[in-house]
């Protein structure tokens, strides 16, 4: 009788821990190899190699349009052999971050941080070619492979960070050319870019969103990444505002009215002016053009006109005109 219990006392634990095995499984971990992060395609592009390769970069433009929608906006990307990271806002102005694995699969989180007046990209403007371009360029100059790539969502470049060696980063354009050591001039100007604040149709909507603010030009400073508008607000105050890439609000500062400061009509700017300057004899092209100011045409006048300076190289090296870019002296 005490075998047979034995026996029986044998049985029960198997079925026992039979049951309890068919329980964990049912319950317990499931497979994650399809999720974020999990198995080896999380380290591995859908096409071979990594995602610092123009035939990957896909997966995570992808990924991107997936967490902040189609019409979402870039601030930050950094781009590694296998993962990416970057933040960038929603439609609704909401700010996400997001990671990346290398097979496109993503997380993303809500960062609270919609009232941020950091200038922005479309994901509609990152170009796949622009990574080989910039890698292979990169590679040429030091002999080395290229370990990550950082591009900001304002000044629209890239940071091309080398794994070793001198020197071990560079910059690059938003397309992936332009390569450069920092503080080197663009060898490819973005004045005559077609996202250029220089060019009339982009300066007209930086203008026509400052006249949403006030009517009393003070002073302005049109460059091809940024424009600086100042406004009389009221009698005794200035408004200062900075405006990106698509005439996006990056700066609002009030402060007091400076003494005897000559003003114009904000609807007296022409938008047109810079471009006819471009095409004058002394100018030429709007890539040699460093930036425009707001400035009497002379000592010997109190009219306001426009002051153009151009690139180091040039002769003269800048000139005057009236507001609609024309009468030209230098």
């Amino acid at each position: 009788m005490r075998a047979l219990a034995v026996l029986v006392g044998l049985i029960a634990t198997l079925v026992g821990s039979y049951g309890g095995y068919r329980f964990i499984h049912a319950v317990g971990p499931e497979n994650r190899e399809g999720e974020f992060g999990f198995g080896d395609s999380a380290v591995t592009p859908p096409g071979g190699g990594t995602l610092l390769q123009s035939k990957n970069f896909p997966v995570v433009v992808k990924a991107l349009k997936k967490e902040l929608g189609a019409e979402g906006r870039l601030t930050y990307l950094n781009l590694k052999l296998t993962e990416a990271s970057g933040t960038g806002k929603r439609a609704d102005g909401r700010e996400v971050s997001v990671q990346i694995d290398a097979s496109g699969r993503s997380r993303a989180n809500e960062t609270g941080g919609d009232e941020n007046l950091t200038a922005t990209l479309p994901l509609s403007k990152l170009d796949p070619a622009a990574i080989d371009t910039m890698v292979q360029a990169a590679r040429k100059e030091t002999g080395v492979p290229v370990e990550e790539l950082r591009l900001q969502g304002s000044s629209r470049e890239w940071t091309v960070e080398m794994l070793r060696g001198t020197p071990d980063s560079f910059i690059a354009n938003l397309d992936g050319g332009g390569l450069r050591l920092s503080g080197e001039e663009n060898p490819e100007p973005i004045g005559a870019s077609e996202d250029s604040l220089l060019r009339a149709k982009n300066l007209q909507k930086v203008l026509d969103a400052a006249a949403k603010e006030g009517d009393q030009l003070i002073d302005i400073d049109v460059r091809p990444d940024r424009v600086s508008v100042q406004l009389k607000s009221g009698e005794t105050r200035q408004l200062q505002l900075s405006y990106g890439y698509d005439a996006q609000l990056t700066g609002r500062e009030i402060a007091a009215l400076g003494d005897n400061l000559p003003s114009i009509k904000l609807s007296r700017f022409d938008a047109k002016a810079i471009e006819r300057i471009a095409k004058s004899e002394k100018v030429k092209d709007l890539g040699n053009i460093q930036y425009v100011l707001l400035r009497p045409q002379s000592v010997f006048a109190e009219e306001l006109g426009l002051a153009t300076y151009l690139a180091k190289d040039m002769d003269p090296t800048y000139v005057s005109s009236d507001l609609h870019g024309r009468h030209i002296t230098g």
